[in-house]
């Protein structure tokens, strides 16, 4: 294969009559990517190896003994492209293989979310007006929360926007930095974990009226560490093989024992 701008790079595999490329975006950027790969007669299939979609490349370019179709990739995304069986006739148009995608509702309501107060959070729901990053927040409870956020809200849909009845409709959550589930009027849509952070919406799960969202966002342990830092000693160090070689920092030293409060089961 050839013609890819360095960030793409691709692994070739081929068993008997089939062709297995895999192509990865090794950057955090969005790019669209004019891909030419050896191989004539068959018809290109794009796999997804998050979702299991499989699914022939509608339009493509074929001369030379080469076949030509742009792929567009998100943040750090990667795709199969399979070539087994034979095309019917041969697609001249040189479209992008990815479909454009139109905006036909931004969720501009009021959002509740839900900490976890054991693992620190606040005990009562937080109400916001726009979606940010908690840990940008004034609140050390909401700032350096570690844990699962559960975000509820509920919206309105006028079903004429959606135009063909057969096209998907898809969710978009904009940026997770980790993971997320996603549940709307009860059926869970799946489970978000890397870029691009958009999930279909199953059939007949939209309504029209009072449409209920919700999304648990969790994130990793080392959120609730970097608050942890900031609290003052509570427990004795005693110094390590390593001794203390950053001033301020407890590296290579270790604890001369549990503080009473963990001991004793309580709130530190």
């Amino acid at each position: 294969m050839s013609r890819l701008p360095s960030s793409i790079k691709s692994i070739h595999r081929k068993s008997q009559k089939i062709n297995v490329y895999f192509l990865a975006n090794t950057t955090h950027n969005k790019i669209i990517s004019t891909c030419i790969f050896k191989v004539s007669g068959l018809q290109p299939e794009l796999w997804n190896p998050v979702t299991g979609d499989m699914k022939n490349i509608a339009s493509f370019k074929e001369g030379d003994g080469k076949i030509k179709f742009e792929l567009a990739f998100d943040d750090a995304q990667s795709y199969f492209v399979v070539f087994r069986n034979k095309y019917a006739q041969p697609k001249l148009g040189t479209e992008q293989s990815s479909p454009a995608q139109r905006e036909l509702l931004n969720l501009t309501g009021t959002w509740e979310v839900l900490f976890d107060s054991a693992w620190g959070g606040p005990v009562k729901p937080l109400i916001i007006n726009q979606l940010e990053d908690w840990t940008k927040n004034p609140d050390a409870g909401i700032k350096y929360y570690s844990g699962t956020a559960v975000y509820k809200t509920t919206f309105d849909f006028d079903m004429r926007h959606k135009g063909d009845s057969r096209s998907p409709l898809y969710l978009d959550l904009g940026i997770v930095k980790h993971i997320a589930s996603v549940t709307l009027n009860g059926k869970k849509l799946g489970v978000l974990w890397t870029a691009p952070w958009t999930i279909e919406i199953s059939d007949g799960v939209l309504k029209t009226k009072n449409n209920r969202l919700i999304i648990e966002v969790s994130n990793v342990w080392a959120n609730r560490l970097i608050g942890d830092e900031q609290e003052s000693d509570d427990c004795e160090w005693l110094k390590g093989q390593m001794g203390d070689y950053l001033p301020g920092h407890k590296a290579g030293s270790y604890l001369k024992e549990f503080p009473a409060w963990f001991v004793k089961k309580q709130p530190r």
